[in-house]
């Protein structure tokens, strides 16, 4: 009899431990300015290997919210060739944008800041691997900076971060320059203090930082079709 009762206490437990687990994950994220920002579902974002990187990004930034910090993703900006550049991640600070490009990858990263194209190396077993190229992101967010710069005001100063998933191991990156963040996820809120502690860039006033937030939101709440047009120009 009470081996049975434990049984069904056993039984009960691995029930709802997980029933408990997915509200309270889902409660957090209904909760999260990423959520009342883009309005993407629970589901997509759980299905979706890039939405569900930027919000595990999202997370290790959010204690700059205490700090009065305010965050964009998506942002669909217009480019000169009539086409459109999308930022993952704008967080907006008294010493400037953060503009982050997510890059939720596993496997090894190779890269050189020079280089046009990277090289993200899997395994696929038995000592075999495949090599994958993707473009360099250090370039990619070079590009967003430049679209961003056209839109907002110039006394504003804009730092260039790029974030891998942890899941991912940076191999062999080569880098010339010190003023760009090239980490993982777990690591960029560190390097963000870093840097803000060691600028000496005057505070922006919050009026310029709400007009600049104000200015850019919309391009963060564009139409599906112009989501579409950006995929296929791709």
């Amino acid at each position: 009899m009470e081996d049975g009762i434990f049984t069904s206490l056993i039984i009960t437990f691995i029930i709802i431990v997980p029933i408990i687990q997915f509200i309270l994950r889902y409660n957090e994220y209904k909760n999260s300015s990423y959520y009342k920002t883009t309005q993407n579902s629970f589901v997509n974002v759980f299905w979706n290997s890039g939405k569900q990187g930027e919000y595990s990004l999202y997370q290790y930034l959010q204690p700059f919210e205490s700090m009065g910090c305010k965050f964009l993703f998506n942002l669909y900006l217009p480019r000169e060739n009539g086409k459109t550049t999308e930022i993952d991640i704008i967080m907006f600070h008294p010493k400037g944008l953060f503009v982050i490009e997510s890059k939720n990858y596993s496997g090894w990263i190779f890269g050189h800041e020079c280089q046009k194209m990277w090289t993200q190396t899997l395994p696929v077993g038995y000592g075999e691997s495949h090599k994958e190229h993707f473009y360099n992101p250090i370039m990619q967010n070079a590009t967003h900076i430049r679209s961003l710069r056209k839109l907002i005001d110039d006394r504003i100063p804009i730092y260039s971060a790029i974030a891998f998933s942890d899941k991912c191991t940076l191999k062999k990156l080569t880098m010339k320059s010190n003023n760009i963040i090239v980490t993982y996820y777990s690591q960029l809120s560190a390097n963000l203090k870093l840097i803000l502690t060691e600028t000496t860039k005057t505070t922006i006033s919050q009026d310029l930082i709400d007009e600049t937030y104000k200015t850019l939101l919309p391009y963060s709440l564009v139409s599906e079709q112009i989501k579409l047009e950006h995929i296929r120009n791709i």
